[in-house]
């Protein structure tokens, strides 16, 4: 019944309509996502964006090939699945792949890369994880990959993402995040005082931002 349904799905998305042009397109978002877009965005995170802007790139790349090397390797060579084509099922683009089809490498890497840098950037995390989807989903529309393939691929590549996101400092508090935050407490405390409310006081190494004024002798 698995079996059934993944092959189900998988027809259901390798035969959505193909032309040249979307063909060509989809092919290159697979290409990207099989290392050298995910490096290139961590490359330009590192220059641009200080201490966490390396950290992010760092965790991002080291999570991408350990993900990629575990998939190509030990799991490909101990769980030999024959690809799609190989049975038929398949409209395929490009190149066939001569290695095993289980699980799928480009989303691995994909969703590795794409989970380690939303650990740093929260705010971009629903983009991050639909280009790594979409890679996912590229691989299907191209052939090479069944579904399963891709789902088990997402979720080992985003448990190492989240390793390699935690053992860099993801979950610390970034200094872009503690200025909004203190930018938003100093908001609030305009507010209050507008309203004749006290002012809070803002803690700086654990005392007062405003020392409290002292008696005049």
């Amino acid at each position: 019944m698995a079996v059934t349904l993944d092959a189900r799905l998988y027809v259901l998305i390798n035969g959505l309509p193909h032309t040249a042009y979307w063909d060509d397109q989809i092919s290159l978002l697979s290409d990207l996502g099989k290392g050298i877009g995910w490096v290139s965005a961590s490359c330009w995170l590192a220059l641009r964006d200080g201490t966490r802007g390396r950290r992010a790139g760092l965790a991002a790349s080291s999570a991408m090939f350990a993900a990629v090397g575990l998939v190509q390797g030990p799991l490909k060579t101990y769980l030999p699945r024959q690809r799609p084509f190989v049975h038929r099922l398949a409209y395929v683009v490009g190149v066939e792949p001569i290695d095993a089809s289980f699980p799928s490498g480009h989303t691995a890497g994909s969703f590795a890369a794409a989970t380690a840098l939303a650990g740093f950037y929260p705010r971009q995390r629903p983009i991050l994880l639909g280009l790594a989807a979409a890679v996912g989903l590229s691989r299907v529309y191209l052939g090479h990959h069944f579904v399963s393939d891709v789902l088990v691929g997402a979720g080992l590549g985003a448990g190492l993402g989240a390793l390699a996101g935690g053992l860099l400092g993801a979950r610390v508090r970034q200094p872009a995040d503690l200025g909004a935050a203190a930018e938003g407490g100093a908001a609030d405390g305009d507010r209050t005082g507008a309203v004749g409310g006290p002012a809070a006081a803002v803690p700086d190494r654990g005392g007062l931002l405003v020392e409290p004024e002292q008696d005049q002798v």
